[in-house]
């Protein structure tokens, strides 16, 4: 497996904090996992692909590549965590661009063995995170799906769900020109809802319900692999109930620390 190298960690924590920070061995040093999550959090609200639904297709092309971009460069940070964390990180002598001792999983590695399914993308090599994980990530580190085939699911079932302003203007809260209004608007943050509640259309409570109800429409994320030959159905509903174990299990040994 190739090594990630530091300059590797440094590009990452560029891409999460900003170029114009100077991410120093220093930086390395003391940055700290809540750290680097609200940094994570805060770049990815800006470009998750929901933002940029009524912008032009090359916007959208272009703000989905960013954020894959964002996604593989927290998972890059977290690594780095995981090995510090375990002492086998230690920066290499002389420039920061020289190769680190750690190596870890890199999204561009080849499939993990003849018989991972195959894609389009790169299937993650590692032991699953040890923290608690959606359906989409659980498969992921599995090794059962590749990246791609990953954001792929996501961008699909996104596609799968009403807007909130199709619902909103199905249940009579909004008009055609109120939505129209809404989705023109050139607001930050620009989520259809947080907009319309800037805009006095609709209220937070209205937004909330609209969202949950937009969630109980939407297709659940396993189907697009069963659809997609990519998962059987027997496969798809033991990885769930994986899944469910190794949250549970993560949740009591969290109890477990914290009556101690």
């Amino acid at each position: 497996m190739k090594p990630i190298t530091e300059a590797e960690v440094v590009q990452a924590c560029q891409t999460i904090f900003g170029k114009d920070v100077n991410i120093s061995r220093g930086f390395l040093h003391y940055l700290q996992p809540s750290g680097a999550k609200s940094a994570y959090r805060k770049k990815a609200k800006e470009h998750h692909p929901d933002f940029f639904a009524t912008d032009p297709l090359s916007v959208q092309q272009k703000q989905t590549a960013l954020f894959r971009e964002i996604l593989h460069a927290y998972d890059v940070i977290s690594l780095f965590f995981a090995q510090r964390e375990a002492g086998a990180w230690h920066s290499p002598p002389g420039d920061i661009h020289e190769r680190g001792r750690w190596e870890a999983p890199r999204p561009d590695a080849p499939p993990k063995s003849a018989s991972t399914p195959r894609g389009q993308g790169a299937y993650y090599q590692g032991s699953v995170p040890a923290r608690t994980l959606q359906i989409g990530q659980y498969l992921y580190y599995c090794g059962k799906i590749s990246f791609d085939q990953l954001i792929n699911a996501l961008v699909w079932q996104r596609k799968q769900r009403p807007s909130i302003g199709d619902i909103a203007l199905r249940w009579g809260w909004l008009g055609v020109e109120a939505r129209k209004k809404i989705s023109g608007a050139r607001l930050r943050p620009r989520l259809f809802g947080e907009k319309a509640v800037q805009l006095g259309l609709l209220t937070i409570f209205q937004v909330n319900t609209l969202l949950m109800y937009q969630r109980s429409q939407q297709h659940q994320l396993g189907q697009y692999f069963i659809l997609n030959n990519i998962l059987s159905i027997n496969d798809m509903d033991r990885l769930v109930q994986d899944l469910k174990e190794h949250n549970a299990a993560l949740l009591a040994g969290a109890v477990r620390r914290n009556r101690h």
